[in-house]
């Protein structure tokens, strides 16, 4: 047992040594005196306790990447701007003071295409500042007043709503408008822009985007513009965006009208930026229910620390998933879905056939930084989610292992290659899958069947053997050729016999 006690030995107070910051703890042997700065560190426990916790309801930070994907030096492009900072993170970085004339460029042609006095829509902004400083890390935006993030936040707002404009304005208006020639810039300087516009620490907060577009009469082109340049960023091939776009709309109509007029009123969630935007795109199609897997704060980011060392420890034990390649050879065909939603991943068997179906995508240098990006902003402390982009990469990357695994999600219409050969493309997903965690939900019953498809042993021989002598159509059409001879063999036989009868 022990003992707390602060009142000083008659031996300290004799030789005046005794400081009233510490503390005497009697333990069976005698007595440990504890310093402030052991007291302060053992205080720090209790803090951690009730410390750090984030409201379910509130909205994540903006904030830096995750430190456990900056020590990759090969994810360091994806995730600084090359072209225009957005916000605070990367304002005073001197590489980007160049890029300030065109964001005044871009600021100045948005204001004259909303219709609102630019003392207006400034006024709007400073009325909101406090809200919008709440976005950020207080750390991040301490050496900025009032007056400077103000400026910083309206400047950038304007000129990200006239990028996205002049790249995703409604047909109906691009003719009355035509501001491609008034502003000269060049399309591959606005294509690096739009890149910018996803990265974690390049986000601005979209009430930024709400607030300049609100009450005014061209403000529903601005919004509009807004949804179809994250319909043209989803990682789908082209010829599949209007067909979905029209089936999500069509879906739209059927729950409206099953909805009642109180329902109707209510409105959806405001997102925490673009990229939060693009993610639920991503997943528009298939929502499942957010399981919860864990709380907030630091208490998330330990959770994915302990998640990522376990899988490191226990990989061994589980099942070893298959290549493009394997499940081909084990009677697995690849099919695309009908969707581009992340989790519209499924598996069907038939006989002796299995059918695994995955969304479509295409690949460019764009597909990097985007779903690095989104990765890091599921691994954000204050994010509660499932990690479904994180999963889905696994999910991927587990498929691909070289350049063959490629050209088959080519040949059978999943994978759509803008970015050059099947080995970078291969060598891009195995890169992007390093030391990534996903949900042990999403997908597990997939990997389930899959697993128990290639487990059984007379599908996979059967597999085997069809793979082995009838992959090619003309090995098959021999085979029907030499079957249709011994028929005909037999029933000439037959007949010769019963007509000499």
């Amino acid at each position: 047992m022990s003992r707390k006690e602060e009142v000083p030995s008659a031996d300290q107070t004799s030789r005046g040594t005794y400081n009233s910051q510490e503390t005497i703890i009697s333990v069976h042997d005698g007595h440990l005196n504890l310093s402030s700065g052991d007291l302060e560190n053992l205080r720090s426990l209790d803090e951690a306790l009730g410390g750090d916790q984030i409201e379910a309801t509130a909205k994540p930070l903006i904030q830096r990447v995750p430190f456990m994907l900056c020590v990759n030096e090969d994810f360091k492009k994806y995730f600084k701007p090359k072209v225009i900072a957005i916000g605070p993170l990367h304002h005073d970085d001197p590489s980007f003071r160049r890029a300030e004339k065109l964001k005044l460029k871009l600021a100045a042609h948005f204001i004259k295409n909303i219709g609102v006095e630019k003392e207006i829509l400034y006024s709007k902004i400073k009325m909101e500042i406090g809200n919008l400083k709440k976005c950020y890390d207080p750390m991040e935006i301490g050496r900025y007043s009032d007056e400077k993030l103000t400026w910083m936040f309206f400047l950038d707002g304007c000129t990200v709503l006239q990028a996205i404009y002049i790249r995703s304005a409604p047909d109906i208006y691009k003719e009355e408008d035509d501001m491609s020639d008034e502003l000269n810039i060049k399309n591959d300087l606005l294509t690096f822009v739009y890149l910018d516009l996803f990265l974690l620490e390049n986000q601005l907060p979209y009430r930024v985007l709400e607030l300049l577009t609100s009450s005014a009469n061209h403000g529903k082109k601005f919004k509009e513009s807004i949804k179809r340049f994250i319909d043209d960023n989803v990682m789908t091939p082209a010829e599949m965006k209007k067909e979905q776009q029209q089936w999500q709309q069509k879906q739209k109509k059927q729950q409206q009208k099953r909805q009642g007029k109180q329902q109707k009123q209510q409105q959806e969630p405001e997102p925490a930026h673009l990229l939060e935007l693009l993610r639920t795109r991503l997943l528009l199609t298939k929502q499942e229910k957010r399981s919860q897997l864990g709380g907030y704060g630091c208490h998330r980011l330990f959770r994915y620390i302990v998640l990522y060392n376990q899988k490191r420890s226990t990989s061994h034990h589980s099942h070893t998933f298959r290549n493009v390649k394997e499940l081909r050879e084990a009677g697995i065909w690849l099919r695309p879905s009908e969707t581009s939603c992340l989790k519209d991943i499924t598996f069907k068997r038939v006989c002796c056939v299995g059918k695994l179906r995955l969304p479509p995508i295409t690949v460019d240098d764009s597909t990097g930084p985007k779903f690095m990006n989104l990765i890091a902003y599921e691994m954000c402390p204050d994010f509660d989610n499932d990690f479904a982009v994180a999963s889905y990469i696994c999910f991927l990357d587990s498929l691909i292992d070289e350049a063959e695994d490629v050209k088959a999600l080519r040949d059978a219409g999943i994978l759509h290659n803008g970015l050059g050969s099947d080995k970078e493309v291969a060598k891009l997903f195995n890169k992007m899958n390093m030391d990534l965690v996903p949900s042990p939900s999403i997908y597990s019953e997939v990997k389930r069947q899959i697993q128990n498809h290639c487990s059984n042993m007379w599908i996979t021989y059967a597999a085997q053997a069809y793979h082995t002598h009838f992959s090619s159509p003309w090995t098959l059409l021999a085979f029907m050729g030499a079957i249709a001879a011994l028929v005909l063999s037999a029933l000439q036989t037959y007949y010769t016999i019963h007509q000499k009868k």
